[in-house]
């Protein structure tokens, strides 16, 4: 039998640390959040147009592409916001109703949350980067029987999530090898 790392198709490249910035806009109350990977995260109000962007907060988090080591190709994931556990979102919602479900069959739900673009059009990953994704993640898992499903955001988290329930789980992102 080969080891779990012989037979990890997916690594994770180009981490890069930083933080996921929220800032709202004073008169339209519109908010967004965008990554930086400044050592200080930016905190100055600034000026769009007619738009007033003022900082709302941070949370600590990282960006990453993922190399697919039979080919070589890298996927970039500049999109991606974050994973967020499903025990993080409200009791109430069908997304903690799914995964309770999911869990209680060894199956962890995240969900992929991902930016708006500048003109504040919501897109999902697409399939493709999905499976890559469950594939990265699946293949590190050590416990027999377990299972991780990452969803695209079909519960609408990005309107309604606030810096503090992006959920990063650690466990779950430092499964790549040591080396």
């Amino acid at each position: 039998m080969t080891s779990a790392a012989t037979e990890c198709r997916y690594s994770m490249v180009h981490v890069r640390p930083g933080h996921v910035v929220v800032e709202h806009d004073l008169l339209s109350r519109s908010v967004r959040s965008y990554f930086s990977d400044e050592a200080v995260a930016p905190v100055e109000e600034y000026r769009e147009g007619k738009r007033i962007w003022q900082y709302a907060g941070t949370a600590q988090s990282f960006q990453f592409d993922v190399k697919d080591d039979a080919t070589g190709d890298v996927v970039p994931f500049r999109e991606l916001l974050g994973l967020m556990y499903y025990g993080c979102a409200k009791p109430e919602s069908d997304l903690h109703r799914l995964g309770h479900i999911a869990h209680d069959n060894n199956i962890s739900i995240y969900v992929a949350v991902t930016y708006e673009s500048k003109d504040g059009e919501h897109t999902l990953l697409s399939e493709d980067k999905l499976r890559v994704l469950n594939r990265l993640f699946n293949d590190r898992l050590r416990t027999p029987g377990k299972k991780i499903l990452i969803l695209p955001d079909l519960f609408d988290l990005y309107k309604t999530m606030s810096y503090g329930e992006i959920m990063i789980d650690f466990g779950l992102t430092s499964m790549e090898e040591e080396r």
